[in-house]
């Protein structure tokens, strides 16, 4: 099988959630049976006008469900049926327009006409439960024989395995693992339930897990080439500035980490014309403006991060950005042979731009990484694991690590055991510590706990949006990785 291509693989659902029906008459959906409607079915599960249930498919998925169905010897009519996808139970109850719940990106929410002895795949999101409602206005219902996930999956073998005397550290690796290959489906993905674009900045935590798990498979080339094709010079890569220093730190992982030097050789046209860009943005200080480019947000680091008030401080981010950037272009240019004769000047430019010592842990990561400054690493220290993002969740454990590992461990702990305790089988695409005392994402919220996944999340992710399945999470991978924690 070409590394390229997915298998589809097939799963029953662990539990019933809910149903305004005794639960037990529907455990025979939770049984294995043969995949093959028969006139002769035994075991199916009869329903009425109302009914509805909520399935479990035990963790986050990429796919849809297949439905098999029987008949109800009256008539060969189709019966409609709800079908609502979620990442939480409470998604799956959500309607649409309700605390963010939509059709954005990809249908989870739809009515579908299902007829008698079928045999169906619908739908194709990231979820993990799925609500199924029969109209209230059916005529006739035709009984149910079995309800499988379908998923795509992939098999890449790993190079390197990661394995840790910690439990929680294990399955902290083990849930950011299943969010990577999650997102790792046609293109590399930042979310599975959202849209399926190529979004050069987000991918930089992903393409560095990858080539530290599964090495510089084609599928990073695959989605490089996207990019590129995607955006031609000159612009700003997805139209924003920094996913443009991003795209030049993952062709530097890629060379540093995945030793393909031949690949990075073949962009290297690509990347003279983002550092001639960066180089009319540069004098004794940064503005993007002077490029002469459109751009959709101008000193964009991350979502948590990206306030209207705050704009001085999101540009010092962005210089320190390319501050630690450049100088590994330069090496990697260096070391292979690569000749610009504006990136040398470039980088001596970029580095004599002071800029202050930042109060968020986003920012600070970069200045503790390049100065080792203690009233950085302060900031990042403060309050444990509030303020982390994560997105920058590596940089910001990679910049403690500089100084006390143990600490690093510690608040990588906190921050994503936090989303392990809210139910989480992917890690979200952000999360604040404060919302820890929320209720699980796989429950249906007796113990009266503000719902998580309705109320929180801010900027295009609000509410129900909210990916819980988002690849720029997977951080931990390789500061697990690197700092070698045991």
């Amino acid at each position: 099988m070409s590394e390229l291509e997915r298998r589809i693989n097939y799963s029953l659902p662990i539990k019933i959630i809910n149903s305004n029906r005794n639960i037990e008459l529907f455990n025979s959906l939770l049984e294995t049976k043969d995949d093959q409607i028969d006139l002769g079915d035994k075991g199916l599960v009869y329903l009425n006008p109302g009914d509805y249930f909520i399935l479990d498919f035990g963790e986050e998925k990429c796919g849809g469900i297949r439905l098999l169905t029987g008949f109800d010897k009256s008539t060969s009519t189709s019966m409609k049926i709800h079908i609502r996808f979620g990442e939480s139970v409470s998604e799956t109850s959500s309607t649409l327009g309700e605390n963010g719940s939509c059709n954005d990106h990809s249908i989870r929410d739809m009515i579908m006409d299902i007829p008698a002895l079928s045999d169906q795949q619908i739908g194709d999101t990231g979820y993990r439960f799925v609500r199924i409602a029969i109209l209230e206005d059916n005529q006739i219902v035709h009984p149910i024989k079995s309800i499988y996930c379908w998923e795509y999956v992939n098999d890449y073998v790993p190079v390197q395995q990661y394995k840790s005397v910690d439990n929680k550290l294990n399955k902290i690796y083990d849930t950011a693992m299943h969010t990577l290959k999650l997102c790792m489906q046609n293109r590399i993905w930042d979310g599975i339930k959202r849209d399926r674009l190529v979004w050069i900045g987000d991918m930089e935590p992903e393409i560095h897990a990858i080539l530290h798990v599964f090495g510089n498979i084609e599928l990073i080339k695959k989605t490089i080439d996207t990019a590129v094709l995607s955006n031609p010079m000159p612009c700003w890569i997805n139209g924003i500035p920094s996913y443009s220093a991003w795209f030049l730190l993952i062709m530097y992982d890629i060379y540093n980490i995945g030793g393909a030097k031949d690949f990075v050789k073949q962009y290297q046209s690509y990347m003279d014309e983002i550092i001639n860009l960066f180089d009319e943005s540069i004098d004794m200080d940064l503005d993007y403006d002077k490029a002469g480019l459109t751009y959709a947000m101008k000193y964009f680091i991350d979502w948590p991060s990206y306030k209207d008030d705050n704009e001085s401080e999101r540009k010092d981010a962005n210089i320190l950005l390319l501050q630690y950037v450049l100088p590994k272009v330069q090496k990697m240019y260096s070391s292979l042979k690569m000749e610009n004769r504006k990136l040398t000047e470039l980088v001596n430019r970029v580095q004599k731009i002071n800029v202050s010592v930042p109060y968020t842990k986003v920012f600070a990561a970069f200045y503790q990484l390049l100065h080792h400054d203690e009233k950085s690493y302060k900031v990042l220290i403060k309050d444990g694991s509030k303020g982390m993002s994560t997105f920058m969740s590596y940089y910001v454990l990679k910049a403690i690590a500089s100084k006390d590992k143990e600490k690093a461990v510690k608040m990588l702990k906190e921050y994503y055991g936090a989303m392990l305790n809210l139910g989480a089988t992917s890690f979200f695409e952000d999360f604040d510590i404060s919302w820890s005392d929320s209720s699980r994402i796989d429950s249906l919220n007796s113990d009266n706990k503000k719902d998580f996944h309705r109320y929180y999340g801010d900027h295009c992710y609000k509410g129900y949006r909210h990916s819980l399945c988002h690849g720029w999470s997977v951080g931990p991978i390789s500061f697990l990785i690197e700092e070698k924690i045991k």
